[in-house]
C-alpha cells in the first residue's frame, strides 16, 4: 500500500473518533487530492472534516530531513513561495510534514467543494506567479536595503578637512575652558 494510501486510512480511523467533537464538520469526508512527487517526497493536501492540510511524504530512505522530531517546525520552498511546515509521526505511515490551510472547516458546505479547494491549492503552489514572500522574507529585504541605504550615504559624506587647531588651555582642559579670545574678552570687560 502507498504512503498516501497509508495516509488516507489512518485519518479515517481518526476520523471516526473525532466525529463528537464540536470542530467536526460532518458534511465533510476523508480524502487526499492531489499528491505528486516533490523533493524525494509526494505532496498534496488532506482534507478531513476538522481541517485541510498541505502534507509532505518523504520517502522513509529520503536523508534530506535529517531532524524529524514531532513539532519540529521546517520551511519548505515551492515556486509560489516558502511554508512552514510542522513534524508529525504515525506508525504506519512514518514522519511526515504538515502546514495547515483550513481549520476548522465549516466554511465548506459540501465535500466537493472542499476537494474542488484542495485542487485548486495544488495548483497554485506550483504557479510562480502566485509566488508571496512570508514576513520574514520580507523584514529581510527590508533590512538588507536599509544596510545598502546607510552604507552608500557613509559613502556620500565628506570627509572632514583635517583637525581644528586647540589651544593649550582647551588641550589641557578637554575643551572645557572658554576660548582664549572669549576669556580675555570677558576680562576687559571688568
Amino acid at each position: 500500500m502507498s504512503l498516501v494510501s497509508e495516509l488516507q486510512l489512518h485519518f479515517l480511523h481518526v476520523s471516526e473518533k473525532m466525529a463528537e467533537l464540536p470542530i467536526y464538520n460532518p458534511v465533510l469526508d476523508v480524502a487526499v487530492v492531489g499528491f505528486r512527487p516533490y523533493q524525494q517526497a509526494e505532496l498534496g493536501v488532506l482534507v478531513t472534516p476538522w481541517c485541510m492540510n498541505l502534507i509532505l511524504l518523504p520517502d522513509p530512505e529520503n536523508t534530506n530531513y535529517p531532524d524529524r522530531s514531532v513539532g519540529t517546525k521546517q520551511m519548505l520552498a515551492l515556486p509560489s513561495g516558502q511554508y512552514e511546515f510542522i513534524w508529525g509521526a504515525t506508525e504506519e505511515i512514518g514522519s511526515y510534514l504538515s502546514c495547515s490551510l483550513f481549520s476548522p472547516m465549516f466554511e465548506f458546505d459540501s465535500h466537493k467543494a472542499a476537494i474542488e479547494t484542495a485542487e485548486e491549492v495544488m495548483k497554485a503552489l506550483f504557479e510562480a506567479e502566485n509566488f508571496a514572500p512570508t514576513d520574514r522574507q520580507i523584514a529581510q529585504k527590508s533590512q538588507e536595503a536599509k544596510a545598502r541605504e546607510q552604507e552608500a550615504s557613509k559613502q556620500k559624506k565628506p570627509k572632514a578637512e583635517g583637525p581644528t587647531q586647540v589651544s593649550r588651555r582647551g588641550f589641557l582642559t578637554a575643551g572645557l575652558a572658554r576660548s582664549d579670545s572669549t576669556e580675555s574678552e570677558s576680562r576687559e570687560s571688568f
